[in-house]
């Protein structure tokens, strides 16, 4: 069974990503790391992952790092970065290591 993982350090940020998958009848399992050590351990897990929402900034790495690592693990995986920082080489940096796309979280105008 295909899994879902969410990489995010913020418990506000997180809820409202699960919150999201649920209003879109999302079925499958949803897996959630804090850190980028416990996302790759996730990965090593769960082969099976077959999307993600990752965080830029987690703790004890980068988000493209784990996109990198999922990747390389599923190359089918589809991959969103979603970060409250609307950086352009952080989201270059993302789209290299293998997203399809970015979501700025941040309320900014």
């Amino acid at each position: 069974m295909p899994h879902f993982l969410i990489a995010d350090d913020s418990p506000h940020k997180t809820a409202m990503l699960r919150d999201l998958l649920a209003i879109a009848q999302w079925k499958d399992p949803i897996l959630f790391a804090k850190t980028s050590e416990e996302a790759m351990r996730i990965i090593d897990e769960h082969p099976d992952i077959s999307h993600a929402f990752v965080d830029y900034y987690i703790p004890s790495g980068n988000g493209p790092a784990i996109i990198a690592y999922l990747k390389d693990k599923n190359p089918a995986a589809s991959i969103v970065l979603v970060s409250s920082s609307d950086n352009g080489e952080n989201q270059e940096r993302a789209m290299e290591a293998g997203a399809e796309a970015c979501i700025c979280t941040s309320d900014r105008s």
